[in-house]
This record gives C-alpha cells, sequence and structure tokens, in this order.
C-alpha cells in the first residue's frame, strides 16, 4: 500500500459493508475461541502458545480499525 495515499475511506466503506461487517466478527469470535481453549487448555505452554494467537488476531482487528479511522495527514509528511 502506497503511503502518500490516504485509504482510510475504503478501509471505512469495507468496514461498514456487510462484507466488513462479517469479516469483523469472524474475527471476533476466533479471538474468543482462542482465548476459551487457552483457559481449557492442559498445559501453561499450550495456553500460552493460544493467547499468543488471540493476541495477534486482536492485532489484525485493532490496525483495521485504524485503518478506517479518518486521520488527517501531516502536510509534512506528504512525498511530493
Amino acid at each position: 500500500m502506497d503511503n502518500s495515499q490516504d485509504w482510510s475511506k475504503e478501509f471505512k466503506t469495507l468496514l461498514s459493508s456487510p462484507l466488513g461487517k462479517e469479516l469483523l466478527a469472524e474475527l471476533t469470535k476466533l479471538k474468543q475461541r482462542l482465548q476459551d481453549e487457552a483457559a481449557e487448555a492442559d498445559g501453561a505452554e499450550t495456553a500460552f502458545g493460544l493467547l499468543r494467537e488471540a493476541g495477534g488476531v486482536i492485532k489484525a482487528i485493532e490496525h483495521l480499525m485504524f485503518l478506517s479511522a479518518v486521520l488527517p495527514i501531516d502536510e509534512g509528511s506528504k512525498d511530493n
């Protein structure tokens, strides 16, 4: 993705669409399932691995939400 282009409107449109809402819902379900499996895991190492996976899903959700935020582009950061 080109850093000089503002993609926030496209991401906002995606996340407000039925597809985007389904994507976020599925990611949220995956996160919850991983957390539930971690709570029921037999060993600490397994639980830790599952929680790390859940953390990755959380980061993905947060990143998509961040990309959809309408943030003003600082004029000094634009490439001319």
